[in-house]
């Protein structure tokens, strides 16, 4: 198994975290100042916690990485970087300590067995020496002689409570099989004295080995206990490993949910869909499970890989009648038509996955009953759906179990899109509540809002909508009559037989029809938008100094008390938008049922890029070289070339051969995708596909055989056309929807309480929060100290491009002014800035929508685009040194 690119980065953060131990000697905090301030990282300015020294100087730092990536494996490889880099000792052990039995069987079995990826790693960085001990085996001496310790590297695998406990007390006792290894500690200067320990006992033993310690799933090791645990065991290097780092964690490196998802670690996004009552979603949780298991089935003939997928239901707690309520369901389930060996219990008492291999493909279990037992250590991912059984009045705490469906099978997307989301059924009459629990499950399991997908049920909506800061917004249209209805019952609660009804093949799964089918056509939808999400988004441009440290270090910062007062009440304008009577509504989600905030995109809903003329769109077969060739030349590097005339003569000989009508839709279809994902989505594939019929169609014979080797030039050619027009289009309806009065001037935004910054700059007077956001170029920050010295302005604010909660002006474009500023006399200003090299379109655009505004706006407000030097001319911009001027008569 090889390392994620992800894995790799966090692995050269311990790396180099370790070397500066061993320039400080040891001292943790030492190194790990040193550490931030290599990645511009300060302590006490905001950014990050200061180092918190619980076990004195020993180095103790965390990694963050979400449910899914990989914790375990990080690890297993990070013993060798750590054995390499810190401070020498004679004998080489590590304590992993793990937090529960299950995870410690896991744990051992993983370990020892010479097949497993975590071994086969461990062995190759340490020449197959390596020795894998749990505590009984170190109590009874096995392995923990002189030579052996000496000679190999020892793991202990133990768990939190190894130690604790009255059983843990045999660790502290007398032990004549350890007294060889203690003897020679004493005898070389390696024993420590552990309160309350014999000197021969196994604690004592394992702290004279002064092992490095692997904390796994280290927010549940925060107790004194553990902390004393931790102390006795005289660690040279504390690495903690989890999710959710507690506020006590020197966190060294973090993995994001994006790294995950790029490199097919999780099934994401989390997809809920609300039923109308409990047997909805059994019926629909086993309807569900068939029709992917054909999906897995079909992906399997394409790829040889075998998914099996998994429903968790999650039965009611009802304190005693925890067993009769999950028995319950199986006895319902088994009912249904499901066969016995197909269902598995695991709750706290019952454990019918115990020594269960479920990625077997002897295994039959596809339906596994549990109440909240699931959680951290549980590890299959054939799991895809959590339906949770509870009464429609209950509160359903899928918060702890719902990290359990989120691994993908084999680290490898599949080709279908059904199979690389996960899904959440319910029944909850409070659909907000469940998202909630989904969200703050996704939380604790090292992810965000923003991977969760809501759905109402079939007949609500057929959209699938991504959830925001607004979930409180979101109705689930039931009455409280609806709570004693019959099928919401677990005793009256009556199937019938729903095996009998389970689809034999997967023909029809392009053609949705009914709940399940609906499921997965929005999944497929749901997955597919994350993706471009995904794509959108860029590469995690990690270099080897940066540590993923940052966005989730940063800190609030509020809008400062002195200037409070001034935006209590204060509501800026932006365009609004009526909604259309007829017509689909491309709008955003409507506030108050009239009208909504416009976006630039909603005013291309009457716009058909297949109508677009083409005599704008111009080849230059000769100005255009798009096919390329990779090949080694005679230095052994790869190497990127043009391909030559001869290469593109042979290539189009190739081509030549089919009719020219073939020609043409080879190259339509090419075109097509070819074009920028967004350009699809924007203006969707039939006008493309109309558009580029056309363009195709009056292409000569050399610009045929051209376009065949430059498809992606030729593609940007027509999108660039595209968008040209399609802007054109957004600014004429703009100004025909102003007109009409569709589109208004609101004072609608408000100023957000606080914002998070990633690079917060308060070395400037006046601004409008506690710190704004730095990374300014030479202009901006020019303009800032203009602004922040200037005696007129109250407060200064820099705007973030598209920064969640940020001001724009919206219109025929979206556009984040640079600046905006308050004056002693309440006027509000606008600011862009601009350099040089940016009198372009998009500064008269800019120019022109900031006018509109403004004037639309009334004399309490104006616009300003200032260059450095030499504005624009003829459109009212200024030079920095005469906006100086009129900034002080502004007032």
């Amino acid at each position: 198994m090889e390392l994620k690119k992800y894995q790799r980065r966090v692995l050269d953060c311990v790396r180099d975290y370790a070397r500066l131990v061993d320039s400080a000697n040891g001292n943790g905090r030492e190194a790990y100042e040193e550490y931030l301030n290599r990645r511009d990282l300060h302590i006490g300015e905001g950014q990050v916690r200061s180092y918190s020294a619980d076990l004195g100087t020993v180095p103790k730092v965390c990694v963050k990485v979400p449910t899914g990536g990989g914790k375990t494996f990080i690890a297993a490889n990070t013993l060798k970087v750590l054995d390499d880099n810190l401070p020498p000792v004679q004998a080489r052990a590590v304590v992993w300590l793990v937090p529960r039995k299950e995870i410690l069987r896991q744990t051992i079995r993983q370990l020892r067995d010479p097949a497993n990826y975590l071994r086969i790693a461990i062995d190759r960085d340490f020449s197959h020496r390596v020795e894998v001990l749990d505590k009984e085996q170190g109590l009874a001496g096995r392995g923990l002689d002189v030579s052996s310790v000496n000679d190999q590297l020892t793991i202990f695998v133990l768990s939190y409570d190894s130690f604790k406990n009255k059983e843990g007390r045999k660790a502290y006792q007398e032990n004549s099989a350890l007294m060889q290894l203690t003897n020679y500690q004493k005898a070389s200067g390696m024993a420590v004295d552990v309160e309350g320990a014999d000197d021969t006992a196994l604690i004592s033993a394992l702290s004279g080995l002064n092992p490095i310690v692997v904390v796994d799933e280290s927010h549940h090791a925060k107790s004194d206990l553990s902390l004393g645990m931790l102390r006795n065991l005289n660690p040279r290097f504390v690495l903690e490993l989890t999710a959710t780092p507690s506020s006590k964690s020197n966190v060294i490196a973090r993995v994001s949910a994006l790294e995950l998802k790029k490199e097919q670690m999780v099934k994401l996004p989390v997809i809920v869909y609300r039923r109308d009552g409990k047997r909805e979603v059994v019926e629909d949780a086993i309807l569900l499970q068939r029709r992917l298991e054909l999906i897995a089935g079909r992906e399997r003939e394409k790829t040889g890989r075998y998914i099996r997928p998994i429903v968790l239901f999650q039965a009611e707690r009802r304190g005693a009648d925890d067993a009769e309520t999950f028995r319950k369901l199986k006895e319902k389930i088994v009912n249904a038509g499901i066969p016995d060996e197909q269902i598995a219990i695991r709750t706290g008492n019952v454990d019918e996955l115990k020594d269960v291999d479920l990625m077997s493909e002897e295994c039959p279990i596809r339906f596994i009953i549990t109440v909240e037992a699931l959680s951290e250590g549980w590890d299959c991912p054939f799991a895809y759906v959590l339906a949770t059984v509870a009464n429609k009045q209950s509160k359903t705490n899928v918060e702890q179990i719902v990290g359990r469906v989120l691994r993908q099978p084999y680290a490898v997307r599949a080709k279908t899109r059904a199979l690389n989301v996960s899904y959440v059924l319910t029944s909850s009459a409070d659909f907000n509540e469940t998202i909630d629990q989904v969200v703050a499950g996704l939380n604790g399991a090292g992810f965000s809002k923003n991977d969760v997908v809501a759905s109402q049920t079939a007949e609500e909506s057929n959209d699938v909508r991504h959830i925001q800061d607004e979930l409180a917004d979101t109705h689930d249209g039931d009455s409280e009559a609806d709570a004693g209805h019959e099928h919401d019952d677990l005793n009256g609660m009556v199937f019938t037989d729903v095996a009998s009804s389970l689809p034999e093949t997967d023909t029809e799964i392009n053609e949705p029809a009914g709940r399940v089918d609906q499921i997965i056509a929005e999944s497929t939808k749901a997955e597919e938008d994350f993706e471009q999400q995904v794509e959108e988004t860029g590469d995690h441009a990690f270099d080897e100094e940066d540590s993923g440290l940052g966005e989730e270090d940063a800190m609030r910062y509020s809008i400062r008390n002195a200037v409070e007062e001034s935006v209590k009440g204060l509501r800026l304008p932006r365009f609004m938008i009526r909604q259309q009577s007829s017509g689909s509504n491309l709008f955003a989600e409507l506030d108050d049922g009239d009208a909504a905030e416009l976006d630039s995109a909603s005013l291309l809903e009457n716009f058909h890029a297949g109508k677009c003329p083409t005599q704008g769109i111009h080849f230059s077969p000769q100005a255009i070289r798009d096919a390329k060739q990779i090949d080694v030349d005679g230095d052994s590097h790869v190497r990127v070339k043009w391909m030559s005339t001869d290469q593109m003569a042979m290539t189009r000989a190739l081509f030549a051969k089919d009719a020219t009508d073939n020609k043409r839709k080879t190259i339509r279809d090419g075109l097509l995708n070819e074009t920028r994902i967004q350009e699809r989505k924007l203006y969707g594939d039939g006008e493309l596909r109309r558009l580029l019929r056309n363009v195709v169609e009056d292409m000569d014979d050399e610009q045929l055989n051209d376009a065949y080797d430059n498809l992606g030039a030729y593609a940007r050619i027509v999108s660039d056309e595209v968008d040209r027009q399609a802007a054109k289009f957004k600014r004429d309806e703009f100004n025909r929807l102003r007109d009409t009065g569709t589109v208004y001037l609101d004072p609608c935004y408000e100023l957000p309480a606080s914002f998070t910054l990633r690079k917060p700059f308060d070395s400037l007077p006046n601004s409008l929060y506690e710190a704004e956001e730095d990374g300014m170029n030479n202009l901006e920050r020019d303009m800032a100290d203009m602004l922040a010295n200037t005696d007129g302005i109250l407060w200064w604010h820099r705007v973030t491009e598209k920064r969640h909660g940020e001001f724009s002006i919206n219109g025929f474009i979206n556009h984040y002014p640079d600046f905006l500023a308050m004056t002693r006399q309440g006027k509000i200003l606008a600011i862009e800035t601009k350099g040089e090299m940016l009198k372009n379109d998009d500064s008269r655009d800019k120019l022109e929508l900031g006018n509109i505004w403004a004037n639309a706006a009334g004399g309490a407000y104006r616009y300003f685009m200032v260059f450095a030097h030499d504005p624009l001319e003829g459109t009212g911009a200024y030079a920095i040194d005469e906006f100086r001027q009129i900034l002080g008569q502004i007032g």
